[in-house]
């Protein structure tokens, strides 16, 4: 037998090094990932910052004597009385590699067909102001063999809508911030008392102080009275809102703050009769029952409260202005906006219920039969079918009348269902992922200490694959909220004036709908720059939601994780 101290000791340096190199190469990828994202934020954003008139005019030769440049505005930016009611055009124009520079103020008067043109030679601008009627062209014309290159330097630029914006180097996006007050109130009393009452709570619940906690205790034989008043007050609040965002929300305020009082004080009154005090704060967050999961959704609640009533956000982009055929700058996507929130909303409530049960049911109850191997084969080809087929499935089953369609017309609806249809496969998959991924010998304990196969899935196994079945959820709602192609099918079209009615299939109504994918492929489609720009502030519009929507599903996901750990 040897000697353990006389064995020689193995080197270390190779797996060292490879772990480093490993670690390095993690990182830098990481680091290449986020400077392409960034890369690809920015090149989506830039469109949205107009800079105005931008263009060259050509040299002349021996052949053409005399080069133009073509311009017109839409809108006046004077009044009747020849006063500007915008920042001042004005022309930046330059050659002989930028050592010649002159600068032309243009005025648009409300007639039309006014117009004078500009020449330029050697001596510089024939004239640095110029009066022209709105929508009425006029020319730049140069006699230079040089290049001459135009640049707007202020103003608004040449497709401005009737208001004059947008002006040079700002955002086709506007957007103004009211917190409280602007004008008046920006709230309603019974609003903002059930958003402080959630806040209060939520301070409470995360900082318990020994002079509060006190003062709950007093509260635990009048449960029942407070319950009750915070339930009516949901209902008041609502209804004299007329049911708006902010009404809602302020109700469901007032709902979970009576579910938070509700179980603070009967976390109270279990430490009373424990015969510990309430100084012992430690145990109390204990004795408080399902006190991580109220303090999630009341976290959500309270960001997404925090939008809409203390603070006032006006972006007419996103929810006033809609489509606007000859004014570019004057468009919106509100219909494509709520178009895009219904159809993802129906395809959630439609999909994830079924896919999950599906999942539990194909990986806990049933048996390898061939029945089971065949519907397991067509639910893994179907996560890889193209989108226009399913597109073509919706148009059968839920948009057709006769045979087997649903009859429900190019709605919100059958959209809805379409897309929920093609998220199920991703779903299912990521579900018996998760699913498999639990180890047996939790099903075993489980069954040890007398659970039925429904309490063992329910109470143990599916709370542990939670955060996998959370993960397939956001993918799948993550490529929903991106096609264009299945709804196109489906009869989404861009030219839509009239906000959605997501029931208009089955109760009737308006059925027609758009969403962001099918409004910016049709503003890329336009000829016109500025459409473009319009286009790529669609495309922000469309990450925001996305992201917005996503971090709710991570945010309900680590909540999962965490309760498992």
């Amino acid at each position: 037998m040897k000697d353990i101290d006389n064995l020689q000791k193995r080197s270390r340096k190779l797996r060292d090094f490879a772990e480093t190199t490993g670690s390095s190469g993690l990182a830098f990828t990481g680091l290449v990932g986020l400077l392409f994202l960034s890369i690809l934020v920015w090149q989506i954003t830039a469109p949205t910052f107009i800079d105005g008139e931008n263009g060259e005019i050509p040299a002349t030769n021996e052949f053409i004597t005399v080069s133009d440049y073509k311009l017109e505005w839409d809108y006046p930016n004077t009044d009747s009385n020849g006063s500007l009611t915008t920042d001042a055009i004005v022309l930046e124009i330059s050659w002989a590699g930028g050592d010649e520079v002159h600068e032309l103020q243009i005025n648009i008067i409300p007639e039309r067909n006014v117009y004078e043109d500009v020449y330029i030679n050697q001596s510089g601008l024939s004239t640095n102001f110029v009066e022209i009627g709105r929508k009425t062209k006029f020319h730049l014309y140069s006699s230079l063999t040089e290049v001459v290159e135009v640049k707007q330097k202020s103003g608004p630029v040449p497709s401005a809508d009737e208001t004059g914006k947008p002006l040079v180097s700002s955002s086709v996006i506007e957007y103004d911030v009211a917190l409280l007050y602007d004008e008046g109130l920006v709230f309603e009393p019974l609003e903002i008392v059930g958003y402080i009452t959630l806040i209060f709570l939520i301070f409470v619940y995360r900082f318990p102080k020994k002079n509060i906690l006190e003062l709950m205790a007093k509260l635990v034989d009048k449960r029942r009275t407070i319950l009750g008043i915070f339930y009516l007050l949901a209902f008041v609040t609502i209804i004299a809102g007329g049911f708006s965002v902010s009404s809602t929300l302020a109700a469901l305020c007032w709902i979970l703050a009576a579910r938070m009082t509700s179980a603070l004080t009967k976390g109270i009154e279990r430490m009373l009769h424990s015969r510990r005090k309430i100084s012992e704060i430690s145990k109390l967050k204990h004795s408080i029952s399902n006190r991580d999961g109220l303090l999630m959704w009341s976290s959500i609640l309270l960001v997404a409260s925090t939008l809409f009533i203390p603070l006032e956000i006006y972006i007419p982009f996103l929810t006033e202005r809609n489509q606007e055929i000859f004014s570019p700058y004057s468009s919106g996507i509100r219909v494509a906006f709520y178009g895009s929130i219904w159809v993802m909303l129906i395809a959630m409530i439609s999909s994830v219920p079924i896919s999950v049960g599906a999942a539990i049911y194909l990986e806990e109850y049933s048996k390898p039969t061939k029945t089971t191997k065949l519907i397991q084969a067509l639910v893994t080809n179907l996560a890889g079918v193209p989108s226009i087929v399913f597109g073509m499935f919706g148009l059968a089953i839920f948009v057709k009348q006769g045979g087997i369609g649903l009859g429900l017309g190019p709605s919100i609806l059958a959209a809805g269902l379409t897309m929920g249809v093609m998220a199920m496969p991703i779903i299912v998959l990521a579900s018996q992922e998760a699913l498999r991924s639990v180890p047996r010998s939790l099903r075993e304990s489980a069954y040890g200490v007398g659970c039925t196969q429904w309490q063992v899935t329910k109470d143990h196994v599916l709370p542990s694959a939670m955060p996998g079945i959370m993960t397939g959820s956001i993918l799948a709602m993550s490529r929903i909220m991106g096609e264009a192609a299945p709804l196109v099918v489906v009869g989404a079209t861009a030219m839509i004036l009239f906000d959605p009615e997501p029931l208009a299939g089955l109760l009737g109504g308006n059925v027609n709908f758009t969403v962001i994918p099918i409004q910016i492929y049709f503003w890329t489609s336009e000829p016109d720059p500025a459409w473009h720009a319009m286009a790529a502030a669609a495309s922000i519009s469309l990450i925001a939601l996305l992201v917005a929507m996503n971090s709710i599903a991570i945010v309900l996901r680590q909540h999962f994780r965490r309760r498992l750990n």
